[in-house]
């Protein structure tokens, strides 16, 4: 594997120049550069909860640090696709998307992204598990799974987004900074940035999101354009204030 340039990019030090210096933040933000050029930033929650919302963050909320969409949004009924159990409530028992082949459950604090065979759900009982101790599932599209890129050549370009696992099981969200990156692409070079599971988040027009440093709060996504239509939201919390 090809080591990594770790860059501050112009851009990202522009954006925080006018924070204070002795501002702190509780997401540690990280730009790096694959061995062919790509630019990726990377979101490092600094001690805080998780959460999957279908109520958006105020971001005049002082405990919310960082959030950016999660799962897919159903474009019919406007409500989030495949989110099957939300703060320990079971919303469906089975799928309705054909190619979503991530699971992420996540348990007080702890997250998980495992993989289901694509069209399929994880077993009722597993659902109901999870919903007694007030947990989340939501289905959405793996990248990376086991250190393993899954995903085929060719398809659309975007910008993308993800949720990452390192070794450690610490947690990340990477964002590209180019609008023109294939899955593939992307699934590659996470595997170079170290990731061993990954996790598709909304994007497209569902692509915004946010982030704190200090007193500012710095805009993530290019598009925008379906900002109001998000359902749902992967939010990072401060600990002491989280429910």
């Amino acid at each position: 594997m090809n080591t990594l340039r770790n860059t501050v990019l112009g851009w990202l030090l522009a954006g925080l120049g006018a924070c204070s210096p002795n501002a702190t933040s509780e997401v540690r933000v990280e730009g790096k550069t694959t061995a062919d050029g790509h630019q990726y930033t990377l979101f490092y929650p600094q001690g805080l909860a998780v959460r999957v919302m279908t109520v958006r963050p105020d971001v005049a909320d002082g405990r919310y640090q960082l959030s950016v969409a999660a799962a897919y949004t159903d474009l019919d009924t406007g409500q989030p696709l495949d989110l099957l159990v939300s703060n320990g409530r079971l919303r469906q028992a089975r799928a309705q998307v054909g190619f979503l082949d991530g699971v992420l459950t996540l348990l007080g604090d702890s997250l998980t992204i495992a993989r289901i065979p694509m069209g399929q759900s994880p077993p009722l009982a597993e659902l109901e598990r999870v919903g007694s101790h007030r947990g989340t599932v939501l289905l959405q599209e793996l990248l990376v799974f086991e250190g393993r890129n899954l995903r085929a050549a060719g398809g659309a370009v975007f910008q993308r987004r993800a949720l990452v696992e390192l070794a450690g099981r610490r947690f990340v969200v990477v964002e590209s900074t180019s609008d023109a990156m294939t899955m593939q692409q992307f699934a590659d070079d996470l595997l170079e940035l170290g990731a061993r599971n990954t996790l598709y988040l909304d994007m497209g027009g569902w692509d915004e999101g946010w982030y704190k440093t200090g007193p500012q709060v710095v805009k993530l996504g290019h598009r925008r354009t379906d900002t109001a239509r998000q359902s749902n939201w992967l939010a990072f919390v401060k600990r002491d204030s989280a429910d």
